[in-house]
């Protein structure tokens, strides 16, 4: 059970060269500017690296997640390519497939509260992971002096982005950091995204 919960949180969690920020002028103009991009963007693919470290337990996994706008699917793999979960959710809820079976729930963070007692940031991971706020409150936002975000804090989540690559539709995180340190469970959870890949459709 504890391995289970373990891959869970670490869900929730075009071969461009990263480059440090360039420092701008107007940050704040940049950012307003590079925010309504990044919102316009729909449909995307990522493939990425995710390891999860909660207490003394971690481990880490292959990520490959297909998102449009009203639907995504999210898949995990381990060592030689094996399947770990499938999460799929749309309009009629959340299906999720692991090695101990299909799990269906009204949405993403209902089914995964209910089967490990843990708030996972299923919906705001969306919008993190272009490195832009999820709607809603944010408790603090911080940017570089590029004008991108720094690091974020909005609901209950600490995200701060260790870099950016630059792509043909704008700069879009490489690797992130995911911290909740109020949760049910050994220890706060740091969870690590690392971008091999994006494809924005």
């Amino acid at each position: 059970m504890q391995r289970f919960v373990v891959v869970l949180v670490a869900i929730f969690v075009a071969g461009c060269a990263a480059i440090p920020p360039t420092a701008v002028r107007h940050p704040r103009r940049v950012w307003r500017a590079h925010r309504m991009r990044m919102m316009a963007i729909q449909r995307f693919r990522v493939s990425a690296q995710g390891a999860v470290r909660a207490g003394h337990h971690g481990g880490s996994l292959a990520l490959r997640w297909i998102v449009k706008p009203a639907a995504y699917q999210m898949t995990g793999y381990g060592p030689f390519g094996r399947l770990i979960f499938r999460l799929r959710a749309d309009a009629a809820g959340a299906y999720l497939r692991t090695g101990r079976g299909h799990f269906h729930g009204a949405s993403a963070s209902r089914l995964l509260w209910r089967l490990t007692g843990w708030r996972l940031p299923v919906a705001g991971l969306r919008f993190w992971i272009r490195g832009i706020p999820a709607p809603g409150p944010v408790a603090r936002r911080r940017l570089d002096r590029a004008g991108l975000l720094a690091s974020l804090r909005q609901n209950g989540w600490t995200i701060r982005y260790r870099r950016y690559r630059h792509t043909r539709t704008g700069r879009l995180p490489r690797l992130l950091t995911l911290t909740h340190a109020v949760t049910k469970g050994p220890g706060p959870v740091v969870v690590t995204i690392r971008i091999n890949r994006w494809g924005v459709t």
